[in-house]
């Protein structure tokens, strides 16, 4: 067998190097990224009156507390807050916007909501609570990691 010149090898090193980086950019190309909201101008143009939600939400003696058990995740609003409610809660799951999942808010007469957790996917998720009580705006985010 014949050995190859070190042009040859070179020539042969860049090509495969080519033909990698080719293949690496046509497989990125096909993947799908999702990462941000359609809408995040409009969303980020407003967020003034955000902060003021959340300044609010802070200020209350007591916070919404969330947990999960049983297949369920349940939302305990402060005692305060058991009547004329209303709102939205958003599961935001940051890989994937097409995942996230809008309920809006029916809590009993005891101030909780159940919602069950089999429509969503196993993983992290961002929950955002934005409600209204007696006309004033409030907002919660937390994040958690749903097990199934």
């Amino acid at each position: 067998m014949k050995k190859l010149s070190w042009g040859t090898k070179l020539a042969i090193g860049a090509s495969i190097y080519v033909i990698g980086i080719l293949i690496f950019v046509g497989f990125s190309t096909t993947q799908k990224i999702n990462l941000v909201s359609k809408d995040y101008y409009p969303k980020e143009v407003e967020y003034q009156t955000q902060i003021d939600k959340i300044k609010n939400a802070k200020e209350l003696p007591e916070s919404i507390v969330i947990t999960q058990e049983h297949g369920k995740i349940k939302f305990q609003f402060p005692s305060g807050m058991h009547h004329d409610i209303t709102g939205e809660i958003i599961f935001y799951r940051p890989a994937d916007y097409e995942s996230d999942i809008k309920t809006a808010i029916l809590i009993d007469e005891n101030g909780v909501q159940e919602l069950d957790s089999e429509q969503l996917l196993q993983g992290m998720y961002t929950i955002k609570i934005e409600w209204k009580h007696a006309g004033v705006g409030y907002y919660k985010e937390e994040a958690i990691y749903l097990n199934k």
